[in-house]
Formats: structure tokens, C-alpha cells, sequence
């Protein structure tokens, strides 16, 4: 054995996603580390976001959402350990409890993801078989299964994951019932009048969409038989709950680490997490269960995206290799695919800034993706949000040519684009990818019509 073997440090990461693998390959390459990972899960380096599509058939099945398998981190010299629960962190020693073993650590990355949010009037009935969270690629592969046999699903809640699962359901031929507790579907990240464009492509889709209510029952002995919904019993023989995710951060709140406002674990900019009154150089966390900043407001929050992930462990990965690398507040761009639709925003929304206090002015248009004559195209419709003459958000729902405006978008953001600016983009054009003018524009000149001038101008 080498002296540089047996000079190595020992890398402890408690997570198997996004970021602990991407840290684990990243550090084992770059660095001079003993690397273990531990996770809960039976599976590990897959896409969680592939699974609504393997679902509705586009993708052919849940094997191909493997990016690594473990074969190829145990050639790396990286000790996964699956099916595995950390029962405890002990910062002072530098040591984690695994049931009775206990685990030494130079350097430790807490990167436990997140957890279905249940509601109360939902735990008596989760027990039920045929009841399911999609979190892990098992629990996809079991509502596989059970659709396989099913004729009558119910999705309670209507985020990314119920929307997209709606849809791909609704592909099969499977009658599908989606309830939220709002009435806008896909709250969170655009306002009610661009979800209602959504709501309508579900139910012509065939999806029946119940909103304003929650369910207050589940019937059935040991399997659910039907769903009641506003007093009506609904035939249910799989239910799927969407109802959002919380940060998983018992293992470090025990152990001493401060939580956050937003429930995630406070980090600073090179994602170390705080113990006391200063952050631990040798402690690290990314991903769902660690708070970052949002860009526009300021405002501490959790980001559920993979992209944000990546570049969480691409920071902390390179840190840990002695790489001086630092993680700044975000604008969360997101998308969604629901049937033929593309959802996609990225900033504030009109409604989260009204209740913030922030005065906003709103740009809306509608056009078309390529040319009027150009076959294939869709619909497009976009709208922008401008504070203080500042882009500060977007929200663009098409059949295509969704993410590369919201990525363009999500630039202008993190640049600081005023309106004036905007005024005077360039856009490109060919009759196969777009209008001669690009819907964008509109809605910049929407928006600076509602708008005052700048001060001193005449």
C-alpha cells in the first residue's frame, strides 16, 4: 500500500441522489479519499424526475432511469451501502451511528433529500395497499405494477409529480381523478391564470380535475376500494399522493446542526453547515434538504430541482478537493411536461409577490412556435413580471420551445434586465422554430405599456 493510500481521509456521505453520488465520483476522481456512501434507498444514481414518463409509457422501462449501476462504484473504489439508515451524527467525535457500528469521518456531506409531506386527514389511509408516494424508483416500479391491473386511479395533490402522472396516466387509457387542495393547479410555481391553460389540456386529456377540496375519506379493509370527494365515492383502486415534500433533516437537527426558516439546513456559500455560532469546515450539505437563497427576494427557501442538486455538489465536490468554489442565491428555473404541454417558469409570480408586498407589472401574450405556415407548431403563451422595471419572473406554457426561453429568461433575471433592456432584444428567426417575432416581445411591450417612465424621463 502506497503512501497516498494510506495517507487518505475518510469521506462520509449520508445520501445516495443527486448530489451524494455526484460528490461521491467527484471526489474519488479528484481527491484523496476513502469514500462510503450510505443510503436508505434499494436503488441509487437513477432520475428520480424520469419516473412520471416510464409511467406513461415514453420511456420503456425503470432500468433505463439506472445512470450508474453498482457495479461501476464499487470498480470506482467507492463503498455504497444501500438499504442502510444513519441513526445518528456525532459532530464533536467525527463519527456516525449505523445500528450498534460506528463510523469515523474526516470530512461528512449530508445530502438526505426530502419526504413526502402527508396530511393529517391523509395518515389513516397511506397503510392502505394500493396507496402510494412516488419518491424512489421501488415506488415507481410498484405503481407500475398495480397499473398494470388498475382501471381507476386517484391523485391527491397537483404538483409537478401529480400533473405529469395525470397525464401519463390519462395516456394509458386509465381513469383518472385529480384533487388539490387549491384551486390552481401548479400553485407554487405559476399563477392562476396560466394554470387554468393547464387545467384545460388535462380534462381534454380526459383527466377529471376536482379542486378546492381534499379528500375526506378512503374506503376499503386492507386495500382502497373508492375515494370520497365532496360526498361523492369515487372507484379508486390506486391513489397517489402528491402533496408536496419536506426537507429530511432529523439526522442533523439531532445532531446539533441549525435549521433554517425554511426547514432546510443552514449552509454559507461554500454549502458547510452551521454548528453554534460558525459553520463546520468539514461538514458539508446540498440538495432538497439544504436552504438556499432566492435571487430576486432575498428570502431563504428549499430548491427541489435536479439542476440545482448538480451544482450544489459540483461546489461542494470541489471544495472538499481544495478548490476555493462558492454557491450563490438562484433563480430555480423549472419545467414541467404534462400530455403535450411544456409548463415552464422561473423568478416570483404575481401571486407570491402580492402577498409579499412587492408591486408588480405584468407583460402577456400569445402567438404561435414557428411560423403561421410552418407545420407542427403550437400555441405559445408568456408571461412576464417586471418590478421596479426589473424582470423579476416568467411563466411560458407551449407545446414546445418552453425551456430555452425560460433558460434565455432566467439569464436576464440573474442580469438584472430592466424593460428598456428587454425592449431592445434581439431575437432570431427560421420558419421552423419560430414567429418573425418572437412572442417574448410582445409581452415586454404589454408590460411597458402598464408601466410609468423612468424618473427624469420626458
Amino acid at each position: 500500500m502506497d503512501e497516498k493510500t494510506t495517507q487518505r481521509q475518510k469521506l462520509v456521505i449520508i445520501g445516495g441522489g443527486a448530489v451524494g453520488m455526484a460528490v461521491a465520483t467527484h471526489t474519488q476522481r479528484h481527491g484523496n479519499y476513502s469514500v462510503t456512501v450510505i443510503s436508505k434507498d434499494t436503488h441509487t444514481a437513477y432520475s428520480q424526475c424520469g419516473m412520471p414518463f416510464v409511467l406513461g409509457g415514453e420511456i420503456k422501462d425503470f432500468d433505463a432511469l439506472i445512470v450508474r449501476s453498482p457495479e461501476f462504484f464499487e470498480q470506482m473504489g467507492i463503498n455504497v451501502r444501500l438499504n442502510t439508515t444513519v441513526n445518528a451524527i456525532d459532530i464533536d467525535s467525527k463519527t456516525i451511528h449505523v445500528g450498534d457500528e460506528i463510523l469515523p469521518f474526516d470530512k461528512l456531506v449530508i445530502a438526505t433529500g426530502s419526504r413526502t409531506h402527508i396530511p393529517d386527514n391523509i395518515k389513516p389511509y397511506i397503510k392502505l395497499d394500493n396507496v402510494f408516494t412516488l419518491r424512489t424508483l421501488s415506488d415507481g416500479m410498484n405503481i407500475q405494477n398495480s397499473l398494470e391491473t388498475g382501471t381507476d386511479l386517484t391523485i391527491v395533490g397537483s404538483g409537478s409529480i401529480g400533473v405529469e402522472v395525470a397525464a401519463s396516466a390519462a395516456k394509458l387509457g386509465i381513469n383518472t381523478t385529480l384533487v388539490n387542495r387549491n384551486y390552481s393547479l401548479l400553485s407554487r410555481n405559476i399563477d392562476s391564470d396560466m394554470s387554468e391553460i393547464v387545467r384545460s389540456h388535462l380534462v381534454s386529456m380526459g383527466v377529471d380535475v376536482i379542486t378546492d377540496t381534499v379528500p375526506e375519506s378512503m374506503n376499503g379493509t386492507t386495500k382502497v376500494e373508492s375515494v370520497i370527494i365532496d360526498n361523492n365515492d369515487i372507484p379508486t383502486d390506486i391513489v397517489l399522493i402528491s402533496t408536496g415534500v419536506m426537507p429530511e433533516t432529523s439526522l442533523a437537527q439531532d445532531a446539533g446542526i441549525e435549521i433554517g426558516e425554511s426547514n432546510g439546513i443552514v449552509v454559507n456559500e461554500h454549502l458547510q453547515v452551521k454548528v453554534g455560532d460558525r459553520f463546520h469546515p468539514d461538514v458539508f450539505s446540498g440538495g432538497e434538504c439544504a436552504e438556499v437563497y432566492d435571487l430576486t427576494t432575498g428570502e431563504p427557501f428549499v430548491s427541489q430541482l435536479g439542476s440545482t442538486a448538480r451544482r450544489m455538489a459540483a461546489v461542494i465536490g470541489d471544495n472538499l478537493c481544495g478548490i476555493h468554489s462558492t454557491f450563490g442565491a438562484i433563480t430555480n428555473p423549472w419545467i414541467c411536461v404534462a400530455g403535450n404541454l411544456q409548463i415552464g417558469a422561473v423568478g416570483i409570480t404575481s401571486q407570491s409577490a402580492g402577498k409579499s408586498g412587492k408591486k408588480v407589472i405584468t407583460g402577456i401574450s400569445k402567438g404561435l412556435t414557428r411560423a403561421g405556415y410552418y407545420p407542427g407548431g403550437s400555441q405559445i403563451f408568456i408571461k412576464l413580471i417586471f418590478s421596479d422595471r426589473y424582470l423579476v419572473g416568467a411563466q411560458i406554457i407551449a407545446g414546445e420551445g418552453v425551456k430555452e426561453r425560460i433558460d434565455g429568461l432566467a439569464f436576464a433575471i440573474k442580469k438584472k434586465a430592466t424593460i428598456d433592456e428587454m425592449l431592445e432584444m434581439e431575437t432570431c428567426y427560421a420558419p421552423p422554430v419560430s414567429m418573425l417575432i418572437d412572442p417574448i416581445m410582445y409581452a415586454v411591450e404589454d408590460a411597458h405599456k402598464k408601466i410609468l417612465p423612468p424618473v427624469g424621463f420626458t
